[in-house]
C-alpha cells in the first residue's frame, strides 16, 4: 500500500541518488549533486518534500515548491525510482497524495511543469485530471535539442469530483 511521510535528512541520499538518475531525461535542470550538497539543502526547505513508500520500501519522493498561502497554491513534483517505474505507482502515489496535499495546505490548485518529451509523464497527468495550461515552447535545452514544457494544474473541485482519488 503506497503511503508518504515528511522527509527526514536520513533521506537525502535516496532523494539524491532518484534526483541524480532522473536528471539527464526527465528534469528540467540536468545538475546532478554530490551527497553533501543535498543535505545541506535539505536544511533550506521552506515546505517538506515527502518521501513515498510502497508498504516499506521507499519508491520516490514528492517536491513542492512555490506555495503561496495568500494565492492557495502549490507545485508539485515526483521523483520515482528506476526500480518502480511502470508499474502503476506513481498513478496510484498522485491519487493519494493530491487530496491529501490540498487539505493539509488549504489548496485551490496544485501546479506542475513537465517536459513534453517525457510524455510517460505529461499522459500521467491528463489521466490524473490535469489540464494544460500553456506550453513553454523550446523552453529548456536536453542532449542538443531543445524541449517544451507544459504548464499543468488541477484545481481543488476537480480533484474531488473525481472519482480516481477515491479508488485507493
Amino acid at each position: 500500500m503506497i503511503h508518504f511521510r515528511p522527509m527526514e535528512f536520513d533521506d537525502c541520499e535516496f532523494l539524491n541518488n532518484v534526483r541524480n538518475e532522473c536528471a539527464e531525461q526527465y528534469l528540467h535542470n540536468s545538475s546532478t549533486y554530490p551527497l553533501e550538497q543535498t543535505q545541506k539543502w535539505f536544511h533550506t526547505l521552506d515546505v517538506p518534500y515527502y518521501t513515498v513508500f510502497n508498504d516499506n520500501d521507499k519508491i520516490g519522493y514528492f517536491r513542492l515548491s512555490n506555495y503561496s498561502k495568500i494565492h492557495h497554491n502549490i507545485y508539485i513534483g515526483m521523483g520515482l525510482h528506476k526500480d518502480f517505474r511502470g508499474k502503476g505507482l506513481a498513478y496510484e502515489s498522485y491519487c493519494r497524495f493530491i487530496p491529501f496535499l490540498i487539505k493539509q495546505y488549504d489548496l485551490h490548485k496544485v501546479s506542475l511543469e513537465v517536459l513534453i518529451s517525457n510524455q510517460r509523464a505529461y499522459n500521467l497527468y491528463l489521466k490524473l485530471g490535469f489540464v494544460t495550461e500553456g506550453v513553454k515552447r523550446e523552453d529548456v535545452y536536453k542532449n542538443g535539442t531543445y524541449v517544451d514544457s507544459a504548464l499543468m494544474s488541477i484545481l481543488k473541485r476537480e480533484v474531488e469530483e473525481n472519482d480516481i482519488y477515491n479508488t485507493f
